[in-house]
């Protein structure tokens, strides 16, 4: 049996939790002259939508026999 509904059901629970951890960030922020928003959180929700769905940068990555790299390096650089 596949796992893909199992997936989606996840993903969806995430993002309705995120969503309502969102809005109580907003609400409650400390810092009133600097308020939230929604849009601050836009690239959050599709880091979390990736991660729950299973993607991340290493399986968008193509495989070496399908012309990706055969080594990518996942080292940061020094700092200067």
């Amino acid at each position: 049996m596949s796992k893909a509904p199992e997936k989606v059901a996840f993903a969806m629970e995430v993002n309705s939790k995120l969503n309502g951890l969102i809005e109580w960030i907003i609400e409650n922020t400390p810092n009133k002259e600097h308020t939230l928003h929604k849009d601050d959180f836009v690239d959050v929700q599709e880091e979390f939508r990736k991660i729950a769905c299973g993607l991340d940068a290493q399986t968008l990555e193509p495989e070496p026999s399908e012309g990706g790299a055969q080594y990518v390096s996942v080292t940061p650089a020094p700092w200067p």
